[in-house]
């Protein structure tokens, strides 16, 4: 892990445990994604698995991402903030992608959203993932370059669950 990354991670979990963290009951909504998973694209091809597992003290979610032939890992950090009744996610992958994103569980989904500054302007990330009446959990995955007018695709993936 790169010595730019590492304070990064360490001021997110600095920020979210805490013992007002631990007893919020608000910190379980995310609970649904934990476990080991397959991730299908949308034509039903593997395209790789993801292990997500709680640490301290089920305030934080640990994400692996592992795609299938050349295609990068990486990793979430995710943590519930009690005192603004957010989600925070940072993401980070080998080609040295960091993004940040915020939100909140909206009734059928956790939506969180951020943003980065390429070259030629601001984008803004969109990122759900939705909880299906058969275990499965459903990740989409949106960039919009026109202020969110517009939104495409940059990730769907359908995550069932695979051998603990």
């Amino acid at each position: 892990m790169s010595a730019v990354v590492r304070p990064a991670l360490l001021i997110l979990l600095s920020a979210v445990i805490s013992p007002a963290a631990e007893s919020h009951p608000a910190r379980g909504q995310f609970d649904f994604v934990v476990g080991n998973w397959l991730v299908r694209d949308a034509s039903s091809r593997v395209i790789g698995t993801a292990t997500i597992t709680k640490a301290y003290g089920g305030c934080v979610l640990i994400e692996t991402w592992l795609g299938t032939g050349n295609a990068a890992g990486s990793l979430g950090v995710i943590g519930y903030q009690p005192q603004q009744g957010r989600w925070h996610r940072d993401f980070l992958d080998p080609d040295g992608v960091v993004l940040s994103f915020d939100g909140e569980w909206n009734g059928s989904a956790m939506v969180m959203t951020g943003r980065d500054y390429p070259a030629d302007g601001v984008r803004l990330h969109r990122v759900s993932w939705t909880p299906q009446h058969d275990g499965a959990v459903e990740e989409r995955w949106q960039t919009s370059a026109d202020g969110g007018h517009s939104w495409q695709d940059k990730f769907y993936g359908v995550f069932r669950r695979i051998a603990e």
